[in-house]
């Protein structure tokens, strides 16, 4: 029902409403009468008013809803319909009475020189209306009057036509002045034709209208009513309620409607926000897999970098550790140390060491994947058969993982059994060294001691680093040579 038409017009109830100001409407009719004469491309300018109690009698009549529907413009005369049009939805700017848009017509005509008939009430009134209108606003020209007691509409548009006006103001009961407006204001000649009822009295001072705060409050009917309540009240009593019958329930599914939309419109805003949100979440955090697959490089890193994010106590270090060990033994890491394929262990032993070396490129969890690896190590020499193999397997891959582990501190001197047996031999052949303090401990001893750091240590993995620690050291071994100097 709500339809936009063209410009500033709706659809109320199959009506064109105007939804303007007066002013707006005023200043179109008068660059309307400012064009020229009525000719047959250019037809007379109609001004239709809606009310109240004329909605519904529209709806019943169909000559005087065709009038109202052929209306150059149809304005809302009555806080019902601005009342009703709102709560449809049709954005009415004001209320424009019959009586206020003539005044404001009648003002700007006796600027422009524009030629008037006054059409309808009584001729007394008429009379009237010739002598204070002219008073009112100088330069106002009105050509003819004729009362509306004349029961032939032809005749009257022949009267009219005869006067030659530019603007005809129609004040006959309703419907007859809307459709007199509407099939004759062309016969008339006349450019301009407007219907406005009661106006003739209200401008000849015969009626009082109503208080401008009653006005303003839209309950000038009410007013109308304490001033003539024998005609008033039956005649609002069956417009009014005709109305209400009309308007409210169409009310009702609109603002139900409008609700409706408004919750489905909610709804959809907070899905949209909920899927914006979890595609930022799933961005911002990537996608870790949820097992330990080194045949998947960049999978496989994802969940290094994943787990070690989630380590904030050693009972979880030492969790990552069983991890990884598992996975480079067997799939779920439950397999005897007999059937154990040390081949395959020791290739995917190579393939994590180099991911780790791809991991390990600093930042704040590098002595924490240090940790990790060194502790994966370890348990591998535990486990392997021959420790020594595996050793020489982890120097070739990460000689710096080796350093840490196998090695003495870098600003130390280190000085191998072997190499010591070796300068010895080379001066006595037949003396072995004599080393001051204790012999390096063999290499697995001093990696079981090592692996204390990584289970159930006193410190916090996340902030504490294992390297370097001075508890751990041995004694460097430097041996005793005897005094090789010449004799």
């Amino acid at each position: 029902m709500r339809d936009e038409l063209k410009g500033h017009k709706a659809a109320f109830f199959g009506l064109p409403l105007d939804t303007r100001r007066r002013r707006l409407v005023c200043a179109d009719i008068a660059l309307t009468l400012r064009k020229g004469t009525a000719t047959a491309g250019q037809a007379c300018f109609r001004h239709q008013c809606l009310n109240a109690t004329k909605l519904p009698a529209a709806l019943r009549d169909d000559r005087l809803f065709a009038a109202l529907s052929r209306a150059d413009c149809l304005s809302a005369d009555g806080m019902g319909i601005v009342w009703a049009a709102r709560l449809l939805g049709i954005k009415v700017a004001e209320r424009v009475t019959g009586i206020d848009l003539m005044t404001d017509l009648l003002a700007q005509f006796a600027q422009d020189g524009t030629r008037v008939f006054l059409l309808g009430a009584r001729q007394d009134v008429l009379d009237q209306l010739q002598g204070t209108l002219p008073a009112r606003f100088p330069g106002l020209i009105i050509v003819g009057t004729h009362h509306g007691y004349e029961p032939d509409d032809e005749k009257l548009a022949d009267c009219v036509a005869q006067a030659k006006p530019d603007a005809l103001f129609v004040a006959l009961p309703s419907p007859r002045k809307e459709l007199f407006v509407d099939q004759y204001s062309a016969k008339t000649g006349c450019r301009f034709a407007m219907g406005v009822g009661g106006a003739f009295d209200v401008l000849a001072g015969n009626v009082r209208r109503a208080p401008v705060i009653w006005q303003r409050c839209g309950l000038e009917f009410l007013w109308r009513i304490f001033c003539q309540p024998r005609y008033m009240i039956p005649r609002y009593g069956r417009g009014l309620w005709a109305f209400a019958r009309l308007v409210v329930p169409r009310i009702v599914r609109f603002q139900i409607r409008r609700i409706w939309r408004a919750l489905q419109k909610a709804a959809t805003i907070s899905v949209i926000f909920m899927m914006l949100t979890t595609a930022a979440d799933l961005q911002a955090q990537p996608t870790t897999p949820a097992t330990f697959d080194l045949e998947n490089r960049q999978a496989a890193i994802s969940w290094i970098e994943a787990e070690i994010a989630k380590v904030e106590a050693t009972e979880d270090v030492a969790k990552l550790i069983d991890a990884l060990v598992g996975a480079l033994l067997s799939e779920d890491g439950t397999n005897q140390q007999s059937d154990i394929d040390w081949q395959v262990a020791e290739d995917s032993l190579k393939v994590l060491l180099g991911l780790f070396d791809v991991v390990l490129g600093g930042g704040s969890s590098r002595f924490l994947l240090e940790t990790v690896l060194g502790g994966v190590v370890l348990r591998l020499l535990d486990l392997h058969p021959e420790p020594g193999r595996l050793s020489e397997i982890i120097r070739g891959n990460s000689s710096d993982l080796a350093e840490r582990l196998f090695e003495r501190n870098a600003n130390q001197a280190t000085i191998f059994v072997g190499e010591q047996q070796s300068f010895a031999a080379s001066i006595e052949p037949e003396v072995a060294p004599r080393v001051v303090g204790s012999e390096r401990p063999p290499e697995t001893e001093r990696v079981l001691r090592y692996s204390l750091l990584f289970v159930g240590g006193p410190r916090n993995p996340v902030v504490d680093s294992y390297w370097g620690i001075e508890d751990y050291q041995e004694p460097i071994g430097i041996p005793e040579l005897e005094d090789a100097s010449p004799r």
